[in-house]
This record gives structure tokens, C-alpha cells and sequence, in this order.
């Protein structure tokens, strides 16, 4: 399977961090918000750094 290379970005002016969400297709603000919500609550991910820049694969939009 190919991975997904269509890239949709959101910050967090509060704390200054970019999250950069590789899907399948060009992801809604609501889209964006739940994927950065799941990879911040999952426990083996660190808490991103001030400024810092977080790439998230998601399979939104995949044929499958």
C-alpha cells in the first residue's frame, strides 16, 4: 500500500507547535483536530516541545 502523501497542516498558536497530518486526501479542520487529538492522547507518543514540528500518517481517505 502507498503511503499517504497529501500533507494538511494545523497549529497551536498557544504553545507554537505545527502538526503536519499525512493522509490520503486534503483533511477538514475537524479532521485535522480529531487526528492531532488521537496522537496526543496516545501515551507512547512524548509531549511535543514548544515550537516543535509533528508529522502524523493517518489512513483518512484510504481505499480500503
Amino acid at each position: 500500500m502507498q503511503m499517504p502523501n497529501i500533507r494538511s497542516t494545523i497549529k497551536d498558536p498557544r504553545k507554537k507547535i505545527t502538526y503536519h497530518v499525512m493522509a490520503y486526501r486534503t483533511l477538514t479542520r475537524e479532521e485535522l483536530v480529531i487526528a492531532v487529538q488521537q496522537y496526543n492522547s496516545q501515551k507512547k507518543n512524548k509531549k511535543p516541545k514548544l515550537g516543535e514540528e509533528i508529522i502524523i500518517l493517518s489512513s483518512i481517505g484510504s481505499s480500503g
